[in-house]
């Protein structure tokens, strides 16, 4: 079958988003609602872990389960679904997209409120990760088309901010709630039969509704007008979508593969991939089961016979996202090779995914236990921590984002590889600063020490993804984006949570398995390296690589 032809763009003269300047106010609304998004997203993604406590005790589950929870199953879904519904994001109307989407993973966050063990809260939290994975790609591609490549940096830096806005809002809100819900209700179950981190996930779903509508208001900028390409939507686009969804779910990727057109080579290669996943599952599995003691290594439920631990789970889980990952890049370069080509031929854009999933690894692993261990280690009240705590993460994590970001533009003005340098700066100086967080002995200096590395901590991500898209051309930017969220989930919030809390669970020591996740470093700064020696190439060369895949540009 022949690959899929891309469509011409069109020349356009003048930059203008709907009639309004580029860059103007109408693209600073809309940038500001996108980030209320996104931070909404962070919101109802991250309140589960100032709550990790006391759904523990009323779930019955253990800290590698709650990773689990938190981390594995919500991030290998949120990493799938990210593909075809970045692939709708380039093709379909991205206002309606992230509107829908918002619905979604908000009405799921509502069902977590009313779980009644490991499996339901999993499957609850399996429906926040697919509505999430909607909002993603289609508010980058739109912030693209927002703002001059210029200020690019700068606009992805303020949108970027919303992680750090949402991981403190839902620490603040879940805080909170709970301290109030148990105040009115001393016995703990108030309206409805509801206990207090019930109440707090419903609350944290609210503000989604009121955005979604504000959203379906917002009007559609020409996709690559800031480019001044501009390429209109495709004929199809759910269509295209759904091929992308069939390339990632076996056997039906297997099957893709023939109906595409692979040859019998890359049918052969891909039970390959899935020999090898099936192999990792095995023996990552077993490698962790021998490291447990049989005292702490819990069954929680018995497959055909089989008990099955969440170690099991685990790496199960991420052996299929793997391979999943796998199967759809061949398929990839069998439907959009110029997009292929472009992409996976440019060292610097395959180091940008590996500094993003690695350095998230760490991110996540820390962000996710960081309430917790505030918690147990300080003996504070949840509500103290949560209004603490979160206005830290929030207010150091916001501000460091967007100075990283501007920083960044300022930088790359001077040298190509200006983002670069602060890459590097921002992913290594709060190693240090990590041991001396986990070393303090009051909660107010373990806040003043989280809050100075939050800061440094999240600079990086602007100056990553502004650098991606500078490497892809306009129709490409919500695949390229949902590469992204492929890595920096399956690796990043896949398996920083669960390493953490394993770790947790063996050791005793909640501090010593955070720094584990800062191991990861070594590999985020071996690929900033790689990129400072090949950006400023890829960049030079990207039309001229794309047209010599076919690329009419």
């Amino acid at each position: 079958m022949a690959s899929e032809a891309p469509v011409a763009p069109v020349a356009h003269p003048q930059l203008a988003i709907t009639g309004a300047k580029l860059g103007g106010g109408r693209s600073w609304y809309v940038l500001i609602l996108l980030t209320l998004v996104a931070s909404v997203s962070l919101l109802d993604r991250q309140i589960i872990t100032i709550l990790a406590v006391d759904i523990k005790r009323d779930l019955g589950l253990n800290d590698s389960e709650v990773g689990l929870i938190y981390g594995t199953f919500f991030a290998i879904f949120y990493a799938l679904f990210s593909i075809p519904l970045g692939r709708l994001a380039d093709g379909w109307v991205r206002t309606r997209q992230v509107a829908l989407a918002l619905g979604g993973w908000s009405l799921a966050t509502i069902g977590c409120a009313f779980a009644g063990g490991f499996a339901s809260m999993s499957a609850w939290r399996v429906g926040v990760a697919i509505g999430e994975a909607g909002a993603g790609p289609a508010a980058y591609s739109l912030v693209a088309d927002l703002f001059p490549k210029a200020k690019r940096a700068t606009a992805f830096a303020i949108y970027g901010s919303s992680s750090a806005i949402g991981v403190g809002l839902s620490i603040a809100i879940g805080g909170i709630v709970v301290d109030a819900w148990n105040r009115a209700f001393p016995g703990g179950v108030g309206w409805f039969g509801l206990v207090g981190w019930q109440a707090a996930f419903i609350v944290a779903a609210l503000p989604g509704f009121v955005l979604g509508v504000l959203i379906l208001l917002v009007r559609e900028p020409l996709r690559g007008i800031s480019d001044g390409i501009i390429q209109p939507p495709e004929a199809h686009p759910f269509r295209k979508a759904g091929g992308e969804l069939m390339a990632l779910v076996p056997p039906f990727s297997f099957l893709n593969l023939q109906r595409i057109g692979a040859g019998i080579g890359a049918r052969r290669r891909n039970l390959g991939y899935l020999a090898l996943a099936v192999a990792f599952v095995a023996g990552m599995t077993a490698a962790v089961h021998a490291m447990i003691p049989p005292d702490k290594l819990k069954i929680y439920t018995t497959v055909l016979g089989i008990r099955v631990t969440s170690h099991l789970v685990q790496w199960a889980i991420v052996g299929f996202g793997g391979y999943a990952a796998f199967s759809w890049i061949q398929a990839q370069r069998v439907r959009d090779p110029v997009a292929a080509k472009v992409m996976w031929s440019s060292p610097t854009f395959i180091a940008m995914i590996v500094i993003a999933s690695f350095n998230l690894l760490l991110n996540y692993g820390y962000s996710a236990w960081m309430a917790p261990y505030a918690v147990i280690t300080f003996h504070a009240p949840m509500a103290e921590v949560g209004i603490k705590l979160g206005l830290a993460a929030g207010v150091a994590g916001g501000a460091g984002t967007i100075v990283g970001g501007v920083v960044g533009d300022w930088a790359r003005k001077r040298t190509p590889t200006g983002r670069m340098w602060v890459l590097l700066f921002c992913t290594f100086v709060p190693l240090p600063m990590a041991f001396i967080t986990l070393s303090q002995t009051t909660l107010d200096s373990y806040l003043a020490w989280l809050l100075a590395s939050s800061f440094i901590l999240t600079g990086w991500f602007p100056c990553c993804t502004a650098t991606l898209h500078d490497l892809v051309l306009p129709r490409m930017r919500g695949t390229a984006t949902a590469i992204l969220y492929l890595g920096i989930t399956i690796i990043g919030m896949g398996t920083g949570p669960y390493v953490v809390g394993t770790v947790s669970d063996v050791t005793g020591s909640l501090s010593r398995a955070i720094l584990t996740g800062y191991s990861a470093s070594v590999v985020v700064w071996i690929a900033i390296f790689v990129a400072m020696r090949h950006l400023a190439r890829d960049e030079a060369t990207l039309l001229d690589r794309a047209r010599s895949a076919g690329e009419p540009v």
